[in-house]
């Protein structure tokens, strides 16, 4: 694997990452207003 496909295979992973987390705290979030948590799915689905 070239230094280039590492590169950007971390770098996919970290945002992969990132946005989990997301996801997960605005579902967190969204349970403690008492909304349901498919209401909370992230808009932006790619």
């Amino acid at each position: 694997m070239s230094t280039q496909q590492q590169a950007r295979s971390l770098m996919m992973r970290h945002q992969h990452l990132i946005k989990n987390r997301q996801e997960s705290m605005l579902s967190r979030a969204a349970a403690e207003v008492g909304l349901d948590t498919g209401s909370a799915v992230s808009v932006d689905r790619k």
